[in-house]
Formats: structure tokens, C-alpha cells, sequence
């Protein structure tokens, strides 16, 4: 039995060693609120808020408060993605958002004028 221990002491110390190596698991998107940080393709920064909720068949639904505005959007996650489809000031857009591992949504979006970016922090 003395010979079983310092393998079962080996053994355990590589598993803890593999789990700190793992990497970390990935933030998962979540429904709720986010406090919005973007830029505008020309430069311009605005901040508002986006709320994310489950919609029919699997889509999420996705609305921004901006300025006055209020913007909906109908999207999907897929593989760690969120990618929603919005239309403002009669053009339609589309945004892509990755989830940081603090649960923030980083991404971009355009409506065919050049590129935006967003930065989400969950509330």
C-alpha cells in the first residue's frame, strides 16, 4: 500500500496541473441588459443601451436604444457569435458581435456606409 500513495500523489498533482493549464471556459452570450459604447463609421461615438432576449425558433431578439432611437433587430448565436440584422433610418444593417470572457459583446456592424463598432457590457 506505501507504494500506491506517491502514484496517487503523482496522479492527482498532474490533474490539478492540466486544469490550471486548461483554458478558461468561454463567457457565454446571455440574455439581459447592456450598456452600449460604439463608434460610428465617420468617427463619431454614441453610447445607449441593447437588450437581448430569446425570440421564436431559436432567434434572439435584439434592441438598441440610441439617442432617441430605438432600433430592433432580429439575430442569431452560432458558436459564440451573435450576428443581428437591423434596419435604421431605412437601411437595412447587419452587426457581429464576439463574447469577451468577462460576458461583454465586442463586434461591428455597418448598414453598406463603412464600418461601426460596439462594445456591450452586460448590467
Amino acid at each position: 500500500m506505501p507504494r500506491f500513495r506517491p502514484l496517487l500523489l503523482a496522479g492527482l498533482l498532474a490533474l490539478g496541473l492540466a486544469a490550471a493549464l486548461a483554458a478558461p471556459a468561454a463567457a457565454q452570450i446571455r440574455e439581459g441588459s447592456y450598456a452600449v459604447e460604439g463608434t460610428n463609421p465617420d468617427g463619431t461615438n454614441y453610447d445607449g443601451e441593447f437588450l437581448l432576449r430569446t425570440g421564436p425558433g431559436g432567434a434572439w431578439v435584439g434592441n438598441w436604444r440610441v439617442a432617441n432611437e430605438t432600433i430592433m433587430g432580429l439575430g442569431l448565436i452560432q458558436g459564440g457569435v451573435l450576428a443581428v440584422s437591423f434596419v435604421v433610418n431605412g437601411r437595412p444593417g447587419v452587426a457581429v458581435f464576439e463574447v469577451d470572457p468577462d460576458g461583454r459583446l465586442r463586434g461591428s456592424w455597418t448598414t453598406g456606409g463603412g464600418l461601426g463598432t460596439e462594445m456591450m457590457t452586460p448590467k
